[in-house]
């Protein structure tokens, strides 16, 4: 038992540690008694393997996956939104005594037409989102069946329309949030304001597999280059609408806790960096595309 344990904890070394060495090891495991001991020192190596992981020969620099990184943020999101935002408790009130503006003249007005502008350019960025990747559905509809494409792009239109169909639930889900928004809760133009903030970049990180699919059949290079620059201009949309939320807090300033700003500064900050991850993603794989041409049939 002991010695199926210590080969077990081999896996957990850097990849480029284990093809260096890896099999001299596990012949040691294999050659000698394996005591508690043993377990333990292989662990620790692990961790300091991890740790020194540059100094490993042939050794790549460590990246995080993408979809880890936006699921991450995405998440964060959600709990800065809820309970963090959303909580009747909480920041409502500062909402109010921000957004409010009561017996200032001409405030109530300001406010609104800041909460409009957010909300239109927020819904305006999740819609662009969704209508980037229709042309390159349809089109792989047609490549699926159709031996005219050759069988790298029918494999990737099968998989662009069957994620397409897996997203389907996800983004009614997060438009469904985004159009309920804050009914029925006191927030204030503010608190309308920011609903967008925290469901835009999830509808992106939604959308963005489709183009990153495609991109492997270079016969859907246009429709992943459309589908790029539309996602780069609606991350610009998100990032751009922060900014009447953030003359909303400045307006009520006075009336707001720090704590409350820095909920919404640390909102902003994942809301765009999400957006730009994906911007910078979709713009990286359009990019790199060739262009191919139709294999015969």
């Amino acid at each position: 038992m002991r010695r199926a344990i210590a080969r077990g904890v081999l896996s957990l070394y850097p990849q480029a540690w284990r093809q260096r060495y890896g099999d001299e090891v596990d012949d040691l495991i294999a050659a000698r008694p394996v005591r508690v001991r043993t377990v333990l020192d292989l662990l620790w190596s692990a961790a300091d393997a991890w740790l020194h992981h540059k100094r490993i020969p042939g050794a790549k620099p460590l990246r995080i996956p993408l979809a880890a990184v936006l699921s991450v943020a995405g998440a964060v999101l959600l709990l800065l939104w809820n309970p963090g935002v959303r909580a009747v408790a909480g920041p409502h009130g500062d909402w109010a005594a921000a957004a409010g503006m009561s017996g200032m003249t001409g405030a109530g007005g300001a406010a609104a037409r800041l909460r409009d502008l957010a909300t239109m350019l927020h819904l305006s960025a999740s819609v662009m989102a969704l209508l980037s990747v229709v042309p390159m559905i349809m089109t792989c509809r047609t490549a699926m069946h159709r031996s005219v494409y050759g069988a790298v792009t029918r494999m990737a239109a099968r998989r662009v329309v069957v994620t397409a169909v897996l997203l389907v639930m996800p983004v009614a889900l997060a438009f469904y949030s985004l159009a309920i928004g804050n009914t029925g809760r006191p927030v204030g133009p503010l608190g309308d304001a920011m609903i967008g903030g925290f469901h835009t970049p999830i509808v992106l990180a939604l959308v963005l597999p489709l183009p990153m699919i495609a991109s492997a059949a270079p016969s859907l290079a246009s429709d992943v280059r459309g589908a790029g620059r539309i996602l780069a201009v609606a991350a610009i949309c998100n990032a751009i609408a922060w900014v009447p939320v953030a003359c909303l807090v400045a307006l009520g300033l006075p009336g707001v806790t720090w704590p409350f700003v820095a909920v919404v500064a640390a909102s902003a900050l994942v809301s765009i960096g999400m957006g730009a991850l994906v911007g910078r993603s979709a713009l990286r794989h359009s990019r790199t595309m060739t262009g191919g041409e139709l294999s015969p049939a």
